[in-house]
């Protein structure tokens, strides 16, 4: 199988607010959109025109139900970068604030997520352009326990579900293991993002304070990531 990217082709990407560029604001005080996102500088960098169809907020199985629009539609690529998961593995915080004890589920449950990267990568090689898979960025679950706590949920009652905050960040760990299985298994190309920024000793000064969200610079970061890791192929 030839993975191999060639400039002037046509790339789209379905995702969610990583692709999409959101930043945390910490002056206004709510999420908006890097002035340079990653997806942005890596195109440039690759010489591709980037076809972006990332959604904020949105999971796997959401992504697969605009993919099967956009494709119906008549959208085509030569290539296409899955790039989901940092929703799918969150979790209602208001549920488990007010009910510790009760059950709680993902947004996605696991298998659902990876048999939902499944459907996608088949849907695009029926469609004859040719699937990618990214794995995710790491989180500062410190960062984001402050913040998804807040003013309004109870920290105790969370942290007794969760048992410790760094599960907050093995349970994201775990899908972005879901996502290089899914690329094993369907034998197609991965961009080992996640990997690249561990590298990285400054990656997690590039994390909003939500600890979710690349700022500015990590976008920069990340794009230039992406580039280098697709080179290599």
């Amino acid at each position: 199988m030839n993975n191999a990217y060639e400039k002037n082709e046509t790339v789209a990407i379905w995702g969610d607010s990583l692709a999409k560029g959101v930043v945390w604001n910490e002056r206004r005080g709510r999420h908006t959109y890097a002035q340079e996102t990653a997806v942005a500088v890596a195109g440039r960098e690759l010489d591709i025109r980037v076809i972006n169809r990332a959604r904020f907020g949105y999971t796997a199985p959401q992504g697969l139900a605009l993919m099967e629009k956009d494709l119906a539609g008549g959208m085509t690529a030569d290539a296409a970068v899955i790039e989901f998961g940092g929703n799918d593995c969150n979790f209602d915080w208001q549920a488990i604030s007010d009910d510790p004890d009760g059950e709680h589920h993902p947004n996605t449950l696991p298998h659902v997520f990876a048999d939902t990267l499944r459907r996608m990568v088949a849907l695009l090689r029926e469609r004859g352009i040719r699937p990618i898979l990214m794995t995710l960025p790491p989180i500062d679950a410190e960062k984001y326990f402050r913040f998804l706590v807040g003013d309004k949920l109870n920290a105790a009652n969370i942290l007794r579900w969760l048992g410790d905050k760094q599960r907050i960040y093995r349970f994201q760990e775990m899908y972005s293991l879901l996502i290089e299985r899914v690329a094993r298994q369907m034998q197609c190309m991965l961009i080992d993002l996640r990997q690249s920024c561990l590298l990285d000793r400054d990656m997690f000064f590039m994390l909003c304070d939500d600890g979710l969200h690349l700022t500015e610079e990590g976008q920069r970061f990340v794009g230039a990531q992406i580039a280098a890791l697709v080179r290599e192929g």
